[in-house]
């Protein structure tokens, strides 16, 4: 994986999560309204929401224009509790189920939002890879910037999986967000680079350790805090490392 520029960074979770200034407190929740105009973020998804938000904060955090960033999604469920929703409503409803809860079912639905919250007419894409969802988004975004250069926000967002899908072990929803470039700016924070395998859990809090993208609220949470060395993205095992160098301490 070529080395990519971190020069912004988002966070957002529902009910708890941990904020970029003070992560280790699970108090600081944050979701704006103002990120979603009012006729979409009543038909959005609290997981669109959270994406939106991350992908706002990344975005005003490394200077860059919403409207014109590519942008990508690594969710390993994606919109799981509308889906579930929507497939129990086919046995306990009469009809087909809803309109908006039908579009708003799919995987990319939280790009989707943002494009056209934002206005953005280029590039997205989403993808799912289980417990690799974080590592694989990095590569995607790697080799995005490889080819056209310039920048690209990246956003990992994840929901509790509801019953009868849910684990033993559950996670707050939340999502995390990235600005990357293939080369340095001015707004540069940290550089990101030999991604490989290794073992090592994500150093989250609790309530995300079994979060499916960890790894990201780990990584965002490094370079908020100009941390420098290889970074876990866990799960422990079969896991990956990432390392990571502050830029500008």
């Amino acid at each position: 994986m070529i080395s990519l520029h971190v020069g912004g960074v988002g966070l957002s979770a529902a009910v708890t999560g941990y904020g970029i200034a003070a992560p280790a407190d699970p108090r600081r929740a944050s979701v704006s309204p103002a990120v979603l105009p009012p006729a979409l973020r009543r038909r959005a998804s609290a997981l669109s929401v959270l994406a939106c938000e991350a992908l706002a904060q990344a975005a005003a955090d490394g200077g860059v224009e919403l409207a014109t960033v590519p942008l990508l999604l690594g969710s390993a469920y994606g919109e799981i509790v509308t889906a579930v929703e929507m497939m129990r409503s086919f046995a306990e409803d009469v009809g087909l189920p809803s309109p908006t809860r039908f579009h708003n079912s799919v995987h990319n639905t939280p790009v989707s939002y943002a494009s056209i919250a934002f206005g953005n007419r280029g590039f997205s894409t989403a993808l799912a890879a289980g417990p690799e969802t974080v590592p694989m988004a990095l590569i995607e975004a790697a080799a995005l910037l490889d080819e056209r250069g310039g920048d690209a926000l990246v956003v990992f967002a994840d929901e509790p999986v509801p019953v009868p899908f849910a684990p033993e072990q559950s996670w707050i929803a939340a999502a995390a967000a990235l600005h990357l470039s293939a080369t340095p700016a001015a707004a540069t924070r940290a550089r990101v680079s030999m991604l490989r395998r290794g073992g090592g859990d994500a150093a989250v809090p609790e309530q995300l350790r079994c979060h499916p993208c960890a790894g990201a609220f780990a990584l965002v949470d490094a370079v908020a805090n100009r941390r420098s060395g290889a970074l876990p993205l866990g799960p422990s095992g079969e896991g990956w490392i990432i390392d990571v160098e502050a830029v500008g301490v």
